[in-house]
């Protein structure tokens, strides 16, 4: 699988307790309507809960769990708790090999301010795990680029569609 590979050019020098995977949600494992933000500001009940599965890179996170044996988060940002709730009830159900550990929510009050608390989260638990390495799988490219930015090469970033073959 190419993703796989990609991540085993890149992390070759490291182990595995080294590295560490960050996924966004929206838009790469959970359906994102365009035009669903009313919802999500609103903070409609039932948003996160409902949405859609993405079975093809569900599937694919799963088998990049098993292969490369490393730490898998979850990384997605909200603007009220109760979403983050939802968020991991949905996970629950759709991934239950997320650990619950493994889910970090950030609680953003706009769109942009989310970039930032997403970056800090990786960097945290870089800094708490003593990570070398992060990949950091989103379908924004202007949060990547910010990534990289802040990161540098310590992180490995990758647009949602390098998981698909």
């Amino acid at each position: 699988m190419f993703i796989i590979e990609e991540i085993k050019k890149k992390t070759i020098n490291y182990n595995s307790n080294e590295i560490a995977i960050f996924i966004d949600m929206d838009g790469v494992v959970a359906d994102y309507r365009f035009g669903e933000g009313d919802n999500i500001k609103n903070n409609k009940p039932g948003v996160y809960l409902n949405k859609r599965p993405i079975n093809t890179t569900i599937s694919i996170v799963k088998e990049i769990k098993q292969e490369l044996n490393c730490e898998i988060y979850i990384l997605s940002s909200c603007f009220y708790k109760e979403q983050s709730i939802e968020k991991s009830m949905w996970i629950d159900k759709y991934m239950p090999f997320i650990n619950e550990k493994n889910r970090i929510f950030t609680i953003a009050d706009n769109f942009e301010s989310r970039k930032m608390l997403k970056i800090d989260a990786i960097k945290s638990k870089m800094i708490s795990n003593k990570l070398k390495k992060a990949i950091f799988i989103d379908d924004t490219h202007d949060i990547l680029f910010l990534a990289i930015k802040e990161l540098g090469d310590k992180i490995i970033p990758f647009h949602v569609i390098t998981l698909l073959d």
